[in-house]
């Protein structure tokens, strides 16, 4: 298990240069989080998809926010609020990938899908869901992203973000980038 570097505790608030986040419940009430440290320590470009013209990424940054599951209600939905609309991106196992662009900086954020085969393939999978429920709504926007709690198996619930800026060539490339830097929870 990999150790949490904590940078702030207990905000409302994960400012960006391009978004801002915060964790809402369904009255519009701030969830305190933390920001730590992000696990990610890939920070490459692969420029058109080709493993031979891969250059390293420079000015970037990336965090975590961690939510305290001791500080939701189960079963009561929240909502990922941030202070742009956000458009879905992407996608890997068990997560699903946000972002934003504007002029030469992208912005990705990463959220928690634990529960994707049970979606996906809920014949084979049943309904016994794990841990939290993220859902990505069906448009994007300010509240793109809800969630709710099924248990506290787990201490933490984990977003992953990353911001790139000064890119002035190849903004495809580096949003993908930015998407990949996110895919570690």
């Amino acid at each position: 298990m990999i150790e949490d570097k904590v940078l702030e505790s207990s905000v409302t608030v994960l400012r960006t240069p391009l978004v801002d986040i915060e964790i809402v419940d369904e009255e519009d009430n701030n969830v305190p989080f933390d920001i730590v440290e992000s696990w990610n320590s890939d920070h490459d470009v692969y420029i058109n998809n080709d493993e031979n013209n891969i250059i390293e990424a420079t000015d970037y940054e990336e965090k975590q926010i961690r939510i305290r599951t001791a500080s939701l209600e189960i079963g009561k939905t929240y909502y990922v609020k941030t202070s742009v609309p956000i458009e879905s991106r992407a996608s890997d196992e068990r997560l699903f990938t946000f972002g934003y662009t504007e002029g030469t900086q992208t912005f990705a954020i990463s959220l928690p899908d634990p529960n994707e085969l049970s979606k996906l393939l809920p014949d084979e999978f049943g309904d016994e869901w794990e841990w939290y429920g993220f859902n990505a709504e069906e448009s994007s926007g300010k509240k793109a992203v809800s969630f709710y709690l099924i248990d506290r198996e787990k201490e933490h619930i984990y977003i992953a973000t990353a911001w790139i800026w000064n890119i002035h060539d190849h903004m495809e490339n580096y949003e993908s980038a930015a998407e990949v830097f996110t895919w570690i929870v």
